[in-house]
């Protein structure tokens, strides 16, 4: 879900979709579709968007996943996110995601790919959130979440409390209220403020 690019690499999923489909009917009875959502922002990805399209058109057909294009902003981004019972964030290279974020603030579970920055941390952090680092451990991940329920539930409540606790707006603003309060104390006494290490 978001914008299509080059290094998010929907392309991975895609790819193994329908082997994951056949193995969660086997283990749970049910009928699982792929939602890919978004749309192409950089002309340079062309190239990767039309055959990410290809690919999907081939699913759609057998009935095993839907493509939903739009631009992956505002409230619209969110009602998207909403109906998915998890999202996969098969990223290369990202610092920081728009869509993690998002993920964050609706208490989704996640998978994404690790080590990699901002989306590692905070998954570790949140502990909402499922890593990955090759093919095949992204297959058992999606396979993992998609049959355990009592799983996505226990990580969408570690996301909620992680968002109430250290990523809402009430916090970090508190978070830098407090530190231009230290940098007053400081110029104004001429006295070095200490903060304690993180480990």
């Amino acid at each position: 879900m978001g914008w299509i690019q080059s290094n998010k690499r929907w392309d991975i999923l895609t790819s193994m979709w329908e082997e994951i489909a056949v193995t969660i009917k086997q283990e749970t009875g049910q009928d699982w579709d792929l939602l890919a959502a978004g749309t192409m922002r950089d002309p340079a990805h062309y190239k990767d968007y039309k055959k990410y399209l290809h690919e999907l058109e081939i699913l759609e057909h057998k009935g095993l996943a839907h493509y939903y294009e739009f631009v992956p902003r505002g409230e619209l981004y969110y009602k998207v996110m909403a109906v998915c019972d998890f999202v996969v964030l098969p990223t290369v290279d990202e610092t920081q995601s728009g869509t993690l974020a998002r993920i964050i603030a609706l208490n989704k579970p996640f998978i994404t790919t690790a080590p990699l920055e901002g989306l590692t941390a905070q998954t570790l952090e949140s502990e909402g959130g499922l890593l990955f680092t090759n093919r095949e451990m992204l297959r058992q991940r999606v396979i993992q979440l998609a049959c355990d329920e009592e799983l996505r539930f226990k990580l969408g409540e570690n996301l909620k409390k992680y968002l109430e606790q250290v990523v809402s707006w009430e916090v970090v603003a508190d978070q830098y209220a407090e530190a231009y309060s230290l940098a007053r104390y400081a110029k104004r006494t001429c006295q070095r403020v200490k903060f304690p290490p993180e480990f």
